[in-house]
C-alpha cells in the first residue's frame, strides 16, 4: 500500500468511502460517529485544497482516504482529561476505507513517519478504530466534545526519541 496526496479528481472516491465507512459503523454498533452525511464532499474539498487529505492505494486503484494535518486543532482544545505531551502535533481525523486489512495501520505508520506528537478521536462505540489505535500505540487520554456537542475518546501518541516507539 502506498500513500498519496488527494486532488479534486478523487472526490467521487472519497464520497464513496465516506459513505461505506458509515454503513459499515451503523452495522457494527456505531450508529452516531458520523450522523448527517459527516463527513461530506465539503469536509473533503476543504481538507484537499488545504494538503491534508491522503489517498492509500495499491496497485487496484485508491482502498482508502483520511486527513492528516498539523494542529493545534480546535477539536482538542478542551479536554476532560489530558495529553501526554503539550508539545507541537498532527491530526489524523475521517478515517475510510472501502477495502482492504490493515489500512488504519497504514495511516499511522505514515502519519508516525512525518510527526512526533499525534493526536486523533473517536467513538467510544467504534471497537475496532479502538483496537487498532492501542496496537499501534496511541494511549488513551479522556474525551473531547466535537462540534455537534457529542464526545469521543481523545488518544495521542508521542514517538520515543530513541526507538521510535510511543512513549511511556
Amino acid at each position: 500500500m502506498q500513500i498519496q496526496i488527494a486532488f479534486p479528481d478523487d472526490l467521487a472516491f472519497i464520497e464513496g468511502a465516506y459513505a461505506h465507512a458509515r454503513a459499515f459503523m451503523q452495522a457494527n454498533g456505531n450508529a452516531t460517529q458520523w450522523p448527517d452525511g459527516y463527513p461530506g464532499r465539503i469536509d473533503a474539498e476543504e481538507d484537499i485544497a488545504r494538503g491534508h487529505c491522503f489517498l492509500v492505494t495499491d496497485a487496484a486503484g485508491p482502498l482508502a482516504v483520511f486527513s492528516f494535518a498539523p494542529g493545534p486543532d480546535e477539536t482538542y482544545a478542551s479536554i476532560d482529561g489530558a495529553w501526554h505531551s503539550d508539545a507541537d502535533y498532527h491530526v489524523i481525523h475521517r478515517v475510510a476505507a472501502v477495502r482492504g486489512r490493515g489500512v488504519a495501520r497504514v495511516v499511522f505508520e505514515f502519519a508516525a513517519e512525518h510527526a512526533d506528537h499525534l493526536r486523533c478521536d473517536t467513538h467510544e462505540d467504534n471497537v475496532p478504530m479502538r483496537r487498532t489505535l492501542d496496537s499501534f500505540g496511541f494511549r488513551e487520554c479522556g474525551t473531547i466534545t466535537v462540534a455537534n456537542g457529542t464526545q469521543r475518546v481523545a488518544y495521542d501518541w508521542v514517538k520515543d526519541g530513541s526507538t521510535g516507539a510511543a512513549a511511556n
